[in-house]
């Protein structure tokens, strides 16, 4: 498994690696304290299992991050990790296509639990948060452009009743990727399970109407 972590406090992102090592017994941990090596590993062909990414950051913050990455149609299994408290913040990195927002001041153990669900494919927001963005101005509905093409051919799939390993495999990506593509599929289209999601993207405009959804 390999994991960026972006964070400009070097102390932080040493304590972060002690715990990410606890995840699996094969993890590679890359780190970043700079957004310019950022953007570049970011924006290159890599790929990676989980992006843990600062908000608040001297040279270009987490927030420009997300979102220069949404504009470019570019996506990443990307989750904040921040003391960040401001709201709107919050809800503009996840309508960008972030996986959770997880705070510094978690221990370890209810960080690790956060991680673990978010690979398995599930969205994390501390209890209560998920009520208080919902209250926020309602998010935009989902339009093509939302939808990355590497979402679409794991949209595609999908609807064609292809278990996550048949998709990895299928597309050269590890299950935990898929399972991440899978939730921002769910996310940006607010679908609750595998055939809403195949059935609003129907509706959308995403997938021709000959494809077959599936709830496997």
């Amino acid at each position: 498994m390999k994991i960026l972590v972006v964070d400009d406090h070097q102390l932080f992102i040493d304590g972060i690696r002690y715990l990410l090592l606890q995840l699996e017994e094969e993890v590679e941990v890359i780190e970043c304290n700079n957004s310019e090596s950022a953007i570049d590993l970011l924006e290159s062909p890599s790929e990676f299992d989980l992006v843990l990414i600062d908000l608040v950051m001297p040279d270009l913050n987490g927030i420009s991050i997300i979102q220069r990455l949404h504009s470019r149609g570019l996506w990443r299994p990307l989750v904040v990790m921040s003391g960040e408290e401001n709201l709107r913040t919050i809800k503009s990195a996840m309508d960008a296509g972030a996986l959770g927002f997880i705070p510094k001041t978690f221990g370890s153990s209810a960080m690790l639990d956060a991680l673990r669900q978010i690979l398995a494919g599930e969205l994390f927001l501390p209890d209560g948060l998920e009520e208080r963005l919902a209250a926020l101005a309602p998010r935009r509905s989902a339009e093509v452009g939302d939808i990355t093409p590497r979402q679409h051919e794991v949209l595609e799939l999908m609807a064609l009743g292809y278990s996550n390993r048949q998709i990895a495999t299928s597309l050269f990506l590890t299950e935990h990727t898929v399972k991440a593509h899978i939730r921002t599929l769910f996310q940006t289209l607010q679908a609750s399970n595998r055939t809403d999601c195949v059935q609003l993207a129907r509706r959308k405009g995403l997938l021709q109407d000959g494809d077959a959804d599936s709830d496997s």
